[in-house]
């Protein structure tokens, strides 16, 4: 069933773009796993070449983290959800029967569109990773309404910012590398591509990822795993020392015999050695020490991902003491899920809905634009008392206000509704006073 359309205010611009731009290359196929055997200087080597423009080994490295490191895939997972649990709306750019019929028009799309959630989920990504790129997916129905099929994800490393062969090249500008071109790439195709640029702080793009910051507490923590990992595999075996008889003729086989006694041990619990050789069990003083040591540096490293994160390590390890209480951690994590839902919308308007109604409708004064609908938290208690202070004086509340902000709905004319409990009086009355005393005396 086709899309009601309206009349375009304006000649409407050039069909969209419908072929599919292969953007498989030889690079999808095969990684270079930077995090293997990751050290400061090759993580540093990575972050000078992502702040040329190459940021090939740095959108991998971001890949891998997420994915070696489950404390720091739940956190942006978290965020990311914290996004897409809320409601959208599409709001008309104006309020006219027109521009109603347009911003309709667009909502019918985005809910005919089978991968929408996908799609959120993808542009979220550049929270994370600074940016994330997707190829629309246009089509033409019979009747010429301009849709989408859907949308494809390309991963991170198959752009990059600036052209190489250029010293003054733009950083801010990204580039689509090609087998055939892979050291300054091609353009972006005009209409074909959603750019989603999500910093965490002011710069340039390839600088600006809240991944980059995490990437060196995931290099002391995967230098710290491995040294836990180590310990903890002799752990429970105890250090083993062998003595030889210096003055033994036989002194090279003692050796010999004991190395492999000792290595035995580790193995088969028990060993032969001759009558001169001795092994000796001292027991280190400092185990339970190294332990902590290590879960100490692997939490420091939790919180500060935390915070890169979250803003803090509230919700995380939330307690009433560090940030106050819950409600304040959950505050502070709001803002958060607010700069994100701003930054999503503003780009699906701008790089979406913008080119869908100029396909169908021609330019326009105004455009429908898509926004998510967060509800912020609220404190009823205080709501209750706030309202009850403003009836008692005087100032008039409708009906209409609390069963919005309450969330009730009114009464129907006629519907049976809820009534007060009668409240218990206490008996204060002479004669209950002497039963109770008469009953006092039966009970002597």
């Amino acid at each position: 069933m086709p899309i009601e359309l309206v009349t375009p205010k304006k000649k409407r611009p050039l069909r969209p773009p419908l072929d599919v731009i292969n953007v498989v290359t030889l690079l999808d196929k095969y990684g270079s796993y930077p995090s293997h055997g990751l050290t400061p200087l090759r993580l540093s080597e990575i972050c000078k070449e992502a702040d040329q423009g190459d940021v090939y080994r740095q959108m991998e490295l971001f890949e891998e983290m997420q994915e070696k490191d489950a404390h720091l895939g739940a956190l942006f997972q978290s965020r990311r959800q914290a996004v897409l649990k809320w409601q959208y709306e599409i709001i008309p750019g104006a309020d006219t029967p027109e521009d109603k019929k347009i911003a309709e028009f667009v909502r019918k799309v985005v809910e005919r569109c089978k991968t929408w959630r996908r799609f959120q989920e993808d542009l979220l990504d550049a929270v994370a990773k600074g940016y994330s790129v997707q190829q629309i997916l246009w089509n033409i129905d019979a009747g010429g309404q301009v849709g989408i099929e859907g949308f494809e994800w390309v991963h991170q490393k198959n752009f990059r910012f600036g052209r190489a062969s250029d010293l003054k090249s733009n950083l801010n500008e990204i580039r689509r590398l090609t087998d055939e071109n892979r050291t300054n790439g091609v353009d972006l195709e005009p209409y074909k591509w959603i750019v989603a640029l999500i910093k965490s702080r002011s710069g340039y793009p390839s600088r600006t990822s809240i991944s980059r910051s995490c990437a060196w507490p995931y290099l002391f923590k995967n230098g710290g795993t491995k040294s836990l990992m180590i310990f903890c595999e002799i752990f429970g075996i105890p250090l083993r020392i062998g003595k030889y008889d210096e003055t033994s003729p036989t002194r090279e086989k003692d050796i010999e015999v004991l190395t492999d006694a000792i290595r035995g041990l580790a193995r088969d619990a028990g060993a032969v050695i001759g009558k001169n050789t001795e092994i000796e069990f001292p027991e280190p003083a400092q185990k339970g020490t190294t332990v902590n040591i290590y879960d100490s540096v692997l939490n420091r490293m939790d919180d500060w991902q935390s915070k890169a994160v979250l803003g803090h390590t509230g919700t995380i390890q939330s307690t009433p003491g560090k940030l106050g209480n819950e409600n304040a951690a959950q505050e502070i994590r709001l803002d958060l899920v607010e700069a994100d839902a701003l930054a999503m919308d503003g780009i699906i308007t701008d790089q979406f809905i913008l080119p869908l109604v100029m396909f169908n409708f021609g330019e326009q004064e105004v455009y429908p634009y898509f926004k998510t609908k967060i509800e912020k938290p609220k404190d009823l208690q205080l709501s209750v008392t706030v309202d009850e202070a403003l009836v008692r004086m005087g100032f008039p509340l409708s009906q209409q206000y609390a069963s919005e902000f309450y969330g009730r709905p009114i009464a129907k004319e006629g519907e049976p509704t809820l009534q007060p409990a009668q409240q218990t009086v206490p008996f204060q009355s002479a004669a209950f006073k002497g039963l109770l005393g008469t009953k006092a005396e039966l009970l002597k």
